[in-house]
């Protein structure tokens, strides 16, 4: 047993990623490695070689020249793991404490993913009022059935043995949900894991917003073959009676979405990168408040 890889891709994420070092070596389970796929044009790579100096973690770092994209990080990771679980995280998240031990200790028996609760942090203005209800809507989905919604890129386990198997196509989008199909074809398990949190901070713009809301269609269309073939697509009655309940809780959120999706055709025409692998890099989503978030802890 050679314990658990952490896997880290990061493109430019000079706001956060001595931060996220920081969250995991202070993580409640003992890490065998950390490995960092990168794409940075900034001083990311710089950035993660000082500290690797001056910590206990054994980080090992990629970094490539040109911009290759999520699902290509995501490839060499998985394939350079050395431990028996690999856990993902975003390079602009901050995992709770436990989150590691939480996801790792769902991978046994049949499982093969076990899929973390994304919760925002520092949420301002519309976007982030849409944000923070859009995150509430999906945990409850999350936590009503297994759908296309379960597994999310912020941070997730996945057996070792299992991911190596794996390519994911370097085009692909929602490569989170690439993987729980890829899982599910192998005849594993996808499971939620509600206490495994993840923290991240949500756009605190709708430009940077409407970007990631039509990542996020573009990358579902990639994938409607897999959601049919596996009947995972989450029903509509429960999609919208999750929406009501959380309108009903939290209604000036509910608002926020729908003026955030009235803007969505406008934006369309004006965003650029929506419909590839390499995204528009959401800036305002960057630089978590590390000190102010230990304080949850």
């Amino acid at each position: 047993m050679r314990g658990i890889t952490v896997g880290i891709p990061s493109y430019n994420e000079r706001q956060n990623i001595v931060n996220l070092l920081r969250a995991i070596e202070e993580q409640q389970t003992p890490i065998f490695e950390v490995l960092i796929s990168d794409d940075s044009s900034d001083n990311t790579p710089s950035l993660v070689r000082n500290f690797a100096q001056h910590s206990l973690l054994d980080i090992q770092l990629f970094h490539h020249d040109t911009r290759r994209g999520a699902a290509a990080a995501w490839n060499e990771i998985l394939q350079r793991a050395a431990g028996d679980t690999v856990v993902l995280y975003d390079a602009d998240t901050i995992p709770h404490p436990s989150c590691t031990e939480q996801l790792v200790s769902h991978i046994q028996g049949n499982v093969g993913i076990c899929a973390s609760n994304s919760q925002p942090v520092q949420a301002a203005g519309i976007a982030g009022r849409a944000s923070v209800f859009i995150s509430k809507w999906l945990r409850s989905v999350r936590l009503a059935r297994l759908s296309q919604y379960t597994v999310m890129g912020r941070a997730l386990a996945i057996n070792s043995r299992e991911a190596k198997k794996i390519e994911i196509p370097t085009n692909m989008i929602a490569i989170d949900l690439y993987l729980q199909c890829k899982i599910l074809e192998m005849g594993r398990d996808i499971i939620y894991n509600d206490n495994a949190i993840v923290y991240f901070k949500p756009a605190n713009n709708i430009h940077d917003l409407a970007s990631q809301v039509m990542r996020a269609v573009n990358g579902h269309k990639q994938i409607e073959d897999y959601v049919s073939l596996f009947s995972i697509g989450l029903p509509r009655e429960v999609a919208i009676a999750n929406a009501v309940k959380n309108a009903a809780k939290d209604p000036l959120g509910a608002v926020s979405v729908a003026i955030e999706y009235s803007l969505i055709p406008y934006y369309r025409s004006r965003l650029e990168h929506t419909d590839t692998a390499k995204w528009h890099t959401a800036e305002s989503s960057k630089a978590i408040d590390y000190q102010q978030l230990k304080t949850r802890f």
